[in-house]
């Protein structure tokens, strides 16, 4: 049971689709503007339908996105003034195709397309920073997409272990040097737990 699962999630993850490779550098995944009264904008590029994470979403894995936007004092010695963190998750239902919006807010919505998650994502998304000194400034985003947390791959591992063990031959030193193998395989196929990406906007001018 435990060799079909693996090779299911090898299947499923290690070929790339179509264009990724073009789509990862045309496409910014976080984008910043910079709106009225300098406040600022965080767009989100095509996060959910691209790579392995459209994968992970589509085998019924949980995505997890984290955003941190950061308002800094450019000068000599840059230093930052404000911070806003947003997080957010989505998964969608093997069954129905709908994902599942959650906001850090408590907000959950219902759509049907990764396109229709990011939307929502989107517009749930408001960056309440502006500068409160004079000065120039600029603003910094750093934006993490986890495909799949660490307490899945312990849960996997535990799953292993237990599965495992008894069908190997000579007791569970062998069965837990397999399990610890397959992790492993697991991890550099799936390139886990964490893609991170940064953006930053121009320095601008506060009177």
């Amino acid at each position: 049971m435990a060799l079909v699962l693996v090779a299911v999630l090898l299947l499923l993850f290690a070929v790339p689709a179509p264009g990724e490779a073009r789509q990862t550098e045309s496409i910014r995944p976080i984008e910043l503007v910079l709106a009225g009264d300098d406040r600022v904008e965080a767009r989100l590029g095509p996060i959910l339908e691209s790579g392995g994470v459209a994968r992970s979403l589509e085998s019924g894995l949980p995505v997890r996105i984290r955003l941190v936007v950061e308002l800094w004092r450019d000068r000599f010695l840059d230093s930052q003034e404000d911070r806003f963190e947003w997080r957010a998750s989505v998964r969608q239902d093997p069954l129905s195709d709908r994902f599942i919006v959650e906001t850090g807010d408590g907000l959950e919505q219902d759509v049907f397309s990764a396109a229709a998650a990011r939307t929502a994502l989107q517009n749930s998304l408001e960056i309440p920073l502006a500068p409160s000194q004079s000065g120039n400034h600029y603003y910094l985003a750093r934006l993490e997409v986890e495909t799949l947390s660490l307490s899945d791959l312990e849960e996997l591992r535990r799953w292993l272990q237990g599965d495992l063990g008894p069908a190997v031959e000579g007791g569970t030193e062998v069965g837990g040097a397999v399990g610890r193998g397959l992790r492993r395989l697991l991890v550099r196929v799936l390139g886990l737990p964490v893609q991170r990406y940064e953006a930053r906007t121009r320095s601008f001018s506060v009177p």
